[in-house]
């Protein structure tokens, strides 16, 4: 072997060790804090009765975060997320590191006898949120930059006095943060 080929074997061995380094460096997506805007694309994956949702098709969503600690990776965050006809705002809880739950309740229409309940069924569902990505910001603060959600609505409840089969849905979300 050459000296020039030996030179070249240790540059390449060099330029591995130091990218294995760089990698290991990087602090693990659990680590990250859960703020901003994400904009969202999600697959509808279960729609039964909900009216205008179909199983398979793309949605796009707007969810924020905000932390409920002062720095680091929280307990809690507050996400207020974009539905169709309106927002929902509610606190997850960290089940894991990185990973996020939570429930709430929203109110949809209903017609029922020829008249219009704007409140006609209470809506429960679940919402869980996992850190796939992670970027530092200019003061060094490790973010959350892509996540995974899900959103699960089992049952509904009926509020007006008819009788009516209600359904329920469901939604899988990658997301990226917004920027700005």
């Amino acid at each position: 072997m050459s000296t020039r080929d030996s030179l070249a074997v240790g540059l390449a061995v060099a330029v591995v060790l130091a990218a294995a380094g760089a990698a290991a460096a990087q602090p693990p997506p659990t680590e990250a804090r859960l703020a901003g805007t994400f904009q969202m694309t999600g697959m509808v994956t279960a729609a039964k009765y909900v009216r205008g949702e179909h199983v398979g098709e793309t949605i796009q969503r707007t969810w924020t975060f905000v932390p409920l600690c002062v720095s680091g990776a929280c307990a809690q965050v507050r996400v207020t997320r974009g539905r169709r006809t309106g927002t929902d705002t509610l606190i997850l809880t960290q089940t894991s590191p990185g990973d996020y739950a939570g429930t709430g309740v929203f109110f949809a229409p209903l017609q029922c006898a020829g008249r219009a309940y704007s409140s006609g069924e209470h809506v429960p569902f679940t919402i869980t949120v996992a850190i796939t990505g992670t970027t530092t910001a200019p003061d060094g603060t490790l973010l959350a930059s892509q996540i995974t959600a899900s959103y699960v609505n089992t049952t509904r409840l009926n509020l007006t006095p008819c009788v009516i089969v209600l359904g329920h849905d469901a939604a899988r979300y990658t997301g990226t943060i917004a920027p700005g």
